[in-house]
């Protein structure tokens, strides 16, 4: 009988034991308090570049209007007279994706214009001290004592192409900063004709004219009322205290045409009297 109690004291000592061990052993199962997150450092990327890219100038800013001449003739650069073309939004289960401008595979084809052809004589503006050679034919008008203006009477063209001449006396020999603003109130005074629309002046170039050293502008607009695309070229130069302009107009599907033999006859031949 001792022995048996004696056995259970034992069982139930190893038991409390056993008990105060694991106790002691406890886990510690709590997750580490979250700890604050440093903010990460900002990196903004310009996909698009720092620059700010607008419209460009007329034909890009590189077209040079001398180049119709076919000669030596000086730089000069123009403005443009389009917006960039973008690319079309489309909304479809693609959206996001890269668009692409994709061309009419059968475009029309552009009817081609009826090839001219000039010759020339020579033309006497008494009143203006001048002589020249222009288009054999075309109607002169002289009424105007500071003015003589020739027009192309083919009654074919949906445009009648002219050429000017005009003589100004003035007090003193023009600088070129002057010509050039003699050429830009011409522009302006043409722009705000309402006679056109769309109006795109270039920028002025110097040329040699008339034994000196003469400020030319090219321009492109449409007639309102006939919806002719027209185009033209001005030049002014002071010579002798008098003040020589040529504007030639003329369509502008021949603008080649016109400023390499009309304007360019003109500007060869052209001699004071």
């Amino acid at each position: 009988m001792n022995k048996k109690r004696l056995l259970c004291l034992v069982l139930a000592l190893c038991a409390l034991l056993l008990t105060a061990c694991q106790e002691k052993e406890r886990f510690d199962t709590r997750l580490p308090e979250d700890q604050p997150t440093a903010a990460p450092t900002e990196q903004t990327q310009d996909l698009f570049g720092s620059a700010v890219v607008g419209p460009t100038d007329y034909d890009d800013g590189t077209y040079d209007p001398s180049s119709e001449e076919g000669g030596d003739w000086e730089d000069v650069q123009e403005p443009a007279d389009s917006e960039p073309t973008l690319a079309p939004v489309i909304q479809s289960d693609y959206a996001g994706a890269t668009p692409v401008l994709i061309d009419p595979i059968d475009k029309p084809t552009p009817t081609p214009l009826p090839t001219l052809s000039l010759s020339y004589m020579t033309y006497e503006a008494p009143s203006l001290h001048l002589t020249f050679e222009g288009p054999s034919g075309w109607t002169v008008d002289d009424t105007q004592a500071d003015t003589y203006v020739l027009t192309n009477p083919d009654p074919s063209m949906d445009y009648a192409a002219t050429l000017t001449v005009r003589t100004v006396p003035v007090n003193k020999a023009y600088s070129k900063s002057e010509l050039t603003r003699e050429v830009k109130g011409m522009l302006d005074t043409l722009s705000g004709s309402g006679e056109l629309t769309g109006f795109s002046p270039s920028n002025t170039a110097e040329r040699s004219f008339l034994g000196g050293t003469g400020v030319y502008a090219n321009y492109k607009a449409v007639v309102q009322s006939t919806g002719a695309e027209i185009a033209g070229r001005l030049i002014v130069v002071c010579v002798d205290r008098t003040l020589y302009s040529l504007h030639v107009s003329y369509p502008r599907g021949y603008t080649e045409f016109y400023v390499s033999n009309v304007y360019d006859k003109f500007r060869h031949s052209v001699k004071l009297n």
